[in-house]
């Protein structure tokens, strides 16, 4: 499994035919949560024309919801969804709030401005990419915890920041199954010595761009 999850919430302004179209985008745990972050933006922009949006709430993009709020049937929350679905984006929430500017749009103009105020946001907000993956931590000398780190991020794993004590520590995210040629590397750098221990298996958060 891998997708992309937005990092934190962001938000983006864009002005069609004098209509505004607020795009905030938002990490959700699941619908409970996309429900509750719906009501607070209702609550912010309460004097806006309409509150559209699309969530994809589970990891392998199966638990989606849309809603136009108002505007033409098929004309926001599902062109919306398709963007985030195009994109492998979920746990994510999309709400696109409308304020209406005097100019009608079409059916045409609505899928482009919501479909691309949705787009526009993904372009510029801060992604983190998740991947199925196993999860070690290493206790090493000091000498060779930055080669170890290196190899770890040069065979296409991630690292967290080292924890300094008595030697160096330091947790890692690899794809199943750890690479043996990772493994030998480890142990030729320390010399058999490195304690590896795996913690975990499952989806975890690897590189987060955009920053």
């Amino acid at each position: 499994m891998e997708y992309l999850c937005v990092a934190q919430r962001f938000r983006c302004e864009t002005v069609v035919r004098k209509s505004r179209f607020i795009a905030t985008l938002i990490p959700i745990v699941d619908w409970d949560d996309a429900t509750q972050q719906i009501k607070q933006i209702r609550k912010e922009f309460s004097d806006a024309t309409h509150h559209c949006y699309a969530v994809v709430c589970d990891g392998s993009g199966n638990a989606q919801r849309f809603s136009d709020d108002g505007e033409p049937q098929g004309t926001a929350g599902m062109p919306m969804l398709d963007v985030l679905r195009k994109r492998g984006v979920c746990r994510t929430l999309a709400v696109v709030t409308r304020y209406f500017g005097g100019v009608k749009l079409g059916a045409n103009g609505l899928v482009g401005a919501y479909a691309g105020s949705v787009a526009d946001a993904l372009d510029r907000a801060p992604m983190t990419r998740y991947k199925s993956a196993e999860a070690y931590c290493v206790h090493c000398d000091y000498g060779v915890a930055d080669k170890l780190m290196q190899s770890v991020r040069a065979a296409g794993g991630a690292t967290d920041a080292p924890v300094y004590g008595n030697g160096v520590e330091f947790c890692f995210r690899i794809a199943p199954h750890m690479p043996q040629a990772l493994s030998d590397r480890i142990a030729d750098l320390t010399q058999g010595r490195a304690d590896v221990r795996k913690i975990g298996q499952g989806v975890y958060a690897f590189e987060t761009t955009g920053k």
